[in-house]
């Protein structure tokens, strides 16, 4: 891809201040095109309807994690229309905690040293991943080197790592962590979280902290791009022989497969299913957990499971179309606090949703109201196993549900409506942007 010239950003900004009209935002985030990971191609997608609709979208982001690895990035670069900047970082292997730890502090102390050489008046879309992201935003605003921000929460911290019995929730961390948030939110001119449950979280948080929210909290839900996944639903899939999964009723599950899931739930219902000829499960992805899962499978002769790494994003929609259903999960005690955004690219594929989660979390409640699934309680086995093979033996019910998943995707939680949310939270930031600029220059005078 072409790099960025100087000429050309040197014409957007003399666009900026001659009319003051310009639409623009500062994505920051660790993850970013061509990245596999799902967070990365989210907001990739997200990014290119923005660029669509007109706004100016410039990036800074770190390498990628997962990439093919023929892949040779520059550090700057366009792609459709969207200005991408990649920062450095360190890249220790992601399953090492430590190693991800430095990882996700030096790419936060580069993006920092960037944002301060660059001295970017833009408003800016900011992440809770990596967790202390926000926190440069917040430092340059108080500083009055940076202006808005919107922090959007994908993830809730330290709140995840508490239940999961990574941090103490009266430790020294824990609390020291709930000081940076409430600096963050503080200053956040607009907050964004990804779902209901999440928004119910965030708003007591807030009051726990003694923080009022200066700015808007609103929710914006997930969505998925199903323009390439329903095309990939019609024909011959080439996926199906290079899989081996001709003739199978194919159980799917594509992504992470870290901390915040129970796989052990999914391979216990595998190994209860193991003697059903047909039925295959299908794991794509990584994480902390895949290692433990091939190991249980050979251990328990389970010729049912197949694992696979991430395939190239343009594999994507043919990938969500190979399965029948497709499996989500989150360990218990995470509801509100992540939405697994693969869920959405089940539907989009037309496909049913076998949750194993909470009944309050947010894709549970989304499964109950559209009647697109089944919901299974963390670490109930045997439930799972019997959803499984209610859809496997019932192929009517099983592509009922599938058509209502779509029909969702399609009425409620579609690329184009989130986009459009975003941009107009992102006009109404930009319009006070202009409005303190001017205020400034006023003062100069």
């Amino acid at each position: 891809m072409p790099a960025v010239t100087a000429p050309h950003e040197q014409t957007l900004r003399a666009i900026d201040r001659d009319t003051g009209r310009r639409t623009e935002i500062l994505l920051l985030c660790q993850l970013f095109y061509p990245e596999l990971v799902s967070t990365g191609q989210t907001l990739t997608e997200l990014a290119e309807e923005l660029v669509a609709s007109g706004v100016d979208v410039e990036v800074v982001c770190g390498p990628p994690t997962i990439v093919a690895a023929d892949r040779r990035l520059p550090r700057n670069m366009v792609h459709n229309g969207i200005r991408i900047h990649r920062v450095w970082g360190t890249r220790f292997p992601k399953l090492s905690f430590l190693g991800r730890v430095i990882n996700q502090l030096t790419f936060t102390c580069s993006v920092f040293l960037h944002l301060l050489v660059h001295h970017s008046r833009k408003p800016i879309l900011v992440l809770t991943n990596p967790p202390f992201l926000a926190v440069t935003c917040a430092l340059l605003k108080v500083l009055r080197l940076g202006g808005a921000y919107i922090f959007l929460i994908f993830d809730v911290y330290p709140d995840t790592a508490i239940r999961l019995g990574v941090l103490k929730e009266q430790g020294v961390v824990a609390r020291l962590w709930e000081r940076v948030n409430r600096f963050v939110f503080r200053h956040a001119s607009a907050i964004v979280v990804i779902g209901r449950c999440m928004y119910e979280v965030i708003r007591r948080k807030a009051a726990h902290l003694r923080c009022p929210l200066n700015g808007e909290l609103r929710a914006i839900h997930m969505w998925s791009d199903d323009r390439n996944i329903a095309s990939a639903k019609g024909g011959e899939n080439p996926l199906v022989d290079r899989f081996g999964t001709r003739g199978k009723f194919v159980v799917e599950y594509s992504g992470n497969m870290g901390r915040f899931h129970d796989m052990e739930t999914i391979m216990e219902a595998a190994e209860r299913l193991k003697d059903i000829d047909d039925i295959v499960f299908l794991f794509v992805g990584e994480g902390h957990k895949k290692a433990w899962m091939m190991h249980f499978a050979a251990e328990k002769g389970l010729r049912n499971c197949q694992f696979h790494t991430y395939v190239p994003r343009e594999e994507l929609g043919q990938l969500l179309a190979l399965g029948d259903l497709g499996l989500v999960s989150l360990v218990d005690g995470q509801e509100g606090l992540s939405v697994p955004s693969k869920s959405f690219g089940i539907m989009a594929a037309g496909r049913p949703i076998v949750a194993v989660m909470s009944p309050a979390s947010e894709i549970a409640r989304i499964i109950a109201e559209e009647e697109c699934g089944a919901v299974v309680r963390p670490g109930d086995s045997q439930a799972l196993a019997d959803s499984i093979l209610a859809f496997h033996q019932n192929r009517a019910v099983c592509e009922l549900a599938g058509e209502r998943s779509a029909r969702a995707i399609r009425a409620r939680y579609n690329l184009h409506d989130a986009a459009k949310e975003y941009r107009s939270l992102i006009e109404e930031l930009c319009s006070q942007c202009i409005a303190g600029r001017d205020e400034m220059e006023g003062n100069d005078l």
